[in-house]
């Protein structure tokens, strides 16, 4: 069962680093290199790969009752991917979400939010972080928050 937990979570990471990144084998010719969909070996219709400069791809691990210091943004957006343990996550304005291994979560470009860990149990995640840009460091998370009581 943890096994096929693993496994799970591997091949969702994969699938996102997929989404971002360009095809690095040769196959994509100089239409799809440019963004205009073209015929392309392997797809059905015209398709085209599109840059992912400035794209930021990471991984961080939480301990238990572990999360940002402070209530952040970027620029363009975030995708969360829960490779193994329980974590969270909350746009500001909006209720805490939960994050099991397989879950991905969302957080538009310009919106303040937070992540991490639950208290009593680790988080791994894979994100991306769209677009160049600073993030935008806002208020301290208070324990409040972290725990859904404000």
């Amino acid at each position: 069962m943890r096994y096929a937990c693993r496994i799970r979570a591997v091949m969702g990471a994969i699938a996102l680093l997929a989404v971002v990144f360009q095809n690095s084998l040769g196959e994509i010719g100089y239409a799809q290199q440019s963004g205009v969909p073209a015929e392309t070996t392997g797809f059905i219709g015209k398709t085209a790969t599109l840059d992912a400069t400035g794209y930021t791809v990471g991984r961080r691990i939480f301990a238990p009752g572990s999360h940002n210091a402070t209530w952040h943004m970027h620029a363009a957006g975030q995708l969360i991917y829960a490779e193994s343990g329980h974590g969270r996550y909350q746009i500001k304005g909006q209720p805490i979400r939960e994050l099991a291994p397989g879950d991905t979560g969302y957080i538009p470009g310009g919106r303040m939010h937070w992540h991490g860990s639950v208290p009593n149990e680790s988080f791994t995640m894979t994100f991306v972080t769209m677009g160049a840009g600073v993030t935008t460091q806002g208020e301290a998370i208070t324990d409040e928050t972290y725990l859904g009581k404000k």
